[in-house]
């Protein structure tokens, strides 16, 4: 198993399936989510002002990524309203992210999980239990996190370390 952590434009980074949260009614989009609508021309601010895709918590809307960006698809998951959104959801978020990755067949998947918890102890506990709970779900091979610098810089530097069978790699 294989876990990147990078700092890079999600846009940039390679990947076979993207999977990106979004609070319903957060509009305009913004952050990670916000770079990837520009790229595929507003396609995404468009299916939210429609109601294609609001937000909700557990949905979900699979895009083809059009070669706009280094992922071949985008998968966007609700999260329901941000101010209702508690830490014990986040176990039921990574479970339904390994069952969409499993059920697409997809071994390598880059996500971002600094959108979920704003604090950096927060974030690699969240990581830690990520990680956990991937043991169960053999056919994903690689994780790619795609977080902020300082992110990055603060994971590298407390040097998580999951076991002898994981490899581990960081790119700023």
């Amino acid at each position: 198993m294989k876990f990147s952590f990078t700092s890079q434009p999600i846009d940039r980074v390679p990947a076979e399936l993207v999977i990106l949260m979004h609070y319903q009614g957060q509009v305009p989009l913004k952050g990670l989510l916000g770079l990837i609508d520009w790229r595929v021309n507003g396609k995404i601010s468009r299916m939210v002002e429609n109601k294609v895709f609001s937000g909700k918590a557990r949905e979900m809307l699979l895009m083809p990524s059009e070669h706009r960006f280094k992922a071949d698809k985008l998968v966007l998951l609700g999260l329901g309203r941000k101010e209702e959104f508690e830490e014990g959801h986040i176990v039921q978020v990574f479970d339904f992210i390994f069952q969409t990755a499993s059920r697409m067949k997809s071994p390598q998947v880059c996500l971002t999980l600094s959108k979920l918890l704003p604090s950096h102890f927060e974030w690699r506990n969240a990581v830690r239990l990520f990680v956990s709970k991937l043991f169960d779900f053999p056919a994903i091979q690689e994780v790619i996190f795609c977080e902020p610098l300082d992110v990055v810089q603060e994971a590298k530097r407390r040097q998580l370390d999951f076991g002898p069978n994981v490899q581990m790699s960081f790119e700023t």
